[in-house]
């Protein structure tokens, strides 16, 4: 699954037009509520952060533009040369960098890329070059995402909560995990949608999962290390 993402988000094409196609119109809504998500859940004043598949660095930019040095790594040249911040082209399994080289690390939209045998290997890899704590987000299974999953060109997995949880407590740095669930609609529908359309779903959404968070889409997660 994760060569199969790959080589789509390698494709030249789909690197140049990836900001544009995906965060115009209601996905402006959305990459807006996906930047505040992530800065509560990291603060990155004065950090030294790891984003791990940056892609074209929108997270990257957000958190240096808070006071963090960062640096961006993907297996993608042709995503990291729409990146305005410093990054490495690299393998997330198999992490350039040397022991407890950064405060934390944050990785947006990849985790579905993982198959299941990779996963344990993935934190355990973020763990040996994070200090303090690892932020992600993972896709649930029992979501509205099953409307379209099957038709992703960059492939894609589902992950429940437990599942992942058995995962983090096979990863002997793994010190403590926190998850928040987000969003209903999921990512792809908000991008299809009209700008103010998104801004009244928005609204809906964020109400509904305070109530109902069991039909969330969207699971953030806070691992934190020895």
């Amino acid at each position: 699954m994760f060569k199969k993402g790959q080589r789509w988000y390698k494709i030249e094409d789909i690197a140049e037009r990836y900001d544009d196609s995906r965060f115009s119109e209601g996905g402006r809504i959305l990459n807006r509520k996906e930047q505040e998500t992530l800065l509560s859940l990291v603060d990155p004043e004065g950090k030294y952060i790891l984003d791990i598949a940056t892609g074209t660095g929108r997270f990257a930019e957000l958190l240096s533009k808070n006071g963090a040095d960062v640096v961006g790594l993907d297996a993608s040249r042709e995503m990291l040369k729409q990146s305005s911040v410093e990054c490495i082209q690299g393998d997330a399994l198999k992490l350039p960098f040397k022991d407890d080289s950064f405060d934390a690390a944050v990785s947006m939209r990849f985790l579905h890329l993982l198959d299941h045998p990779q996963i344990t290997d993935f934190i355990s890899e973020v763990g040996r070059v994070t200090k303090e704590k690892f932020v992600f987000e993972s896709l649930h299974p029992l979501s509205l995402r099953m409307l379209y999953q099957w038709a992703l060109p960059q492939g894609s997995r589902l992950y429940s909560n437990s599942f992942l949880r058995k995962k983090f407590n096979q990863v002997k740095t793994v010190k403590g995990v926190r998850c928040e669930e987000k969003f209903i609609v999921p990512y792809g529908i908000y991008q299809s949608m009209p700008l103010d359309l998104a801004e009244e779903v928005m609204k809906i959404d964020q109400r509904l999962v305070e109530k109902e968070n069991l039909l969330a889409s969207t699971v953030y997660w806070e691992v934190f290390f020895d």
